[in-house]
């Protein structure tokens, strides 16, 4: 008698490399997630979760991150990587499933009527709601393809107060290049007065 063996739900169909060398970004051959992004720590999962559970018990996963149709995965050491390659990739086949939809991202359709000179008197909650909507249409596909990604934590008048997701977390150009670039897309966007710190 044959035993019947589950088909598998996903492919790694191609392994890239990040500027984030403790990350690999592993694309799929369909989506995992059908809209926003999810982000997943230890301890954060529930334990009906099959792949984080098995993901988090190689102890040396520091964080995954799920976005349209690819994973990436920060390591705790970039060497890591040489001996783990092949069993990331074998628990993402195995026991990777669909997720429903991700943390609350917000649709850009918002900003089709919105008005820019606005944006300085908006209260805080709402800046938060037209800045996500910004990054949504511009910032986060660019971050998605090096397998990353970025959440709004608060805004507070100027400052707005982000964190890296996925790779882009711990990545020496994160701090740098590319948090000059999102706050000069946003002052010239929103507000000319507008400050981007990380939020660690």
């Amino acid at each position: 008698m044959m035993q019947e063996t589950h088909p598998k739900t996903f492919s790694v169909e191609e392994i890239e490399l990040t500027p984030n060398p403790r990350s690999v970004k592993f694309i799929l051959d369909q989506k995992v997630i059908d809209s926003g992004s999810k982000t997943i720590e230890e301890g954060g999962y529930l334990e009906t979760d099959t792949f984080a559970s098995n993901m988090f018990a190689l102890e040396i996963v520091d964080v995954v991150y799920l976005r349209e149709n690819f994973v990436s995965v920060t390591l705790s050491s970039a060497d890591l990587w040489v001996v783990f390659k092949d069993k990331v990739e074998n628990i993402i086949e195995a026991d990777l499933g669909k997720y429903e939809d991700g943390d609350d991202e917000v649709s850009s359709s918002i900003l089709d009527d919105f008005d820019k000179e606005k944006y300085p008197h908006l209260a805080d909650e709402e800046k938060v709601i037209i800045i996500d909507a910004l990054l949504d249409s511009s910032i986060r596909p660019a971050l998605a393809n090096d397998g990353g990604g970025l959440e709004v934590i608060e805004v507070e008048g100027h400052i707005v107060r982000i964190r890296y997701q996925g790779a882009c977390g711990g990545c020496p150009s994160a701090t740098g290049g590319t948090l000059r670039v999102i706050e000069n897309h946003l002052r010239s966007q929103l507000d000319p007065e507008i400050k981007v710190h990380t939020y660690l």
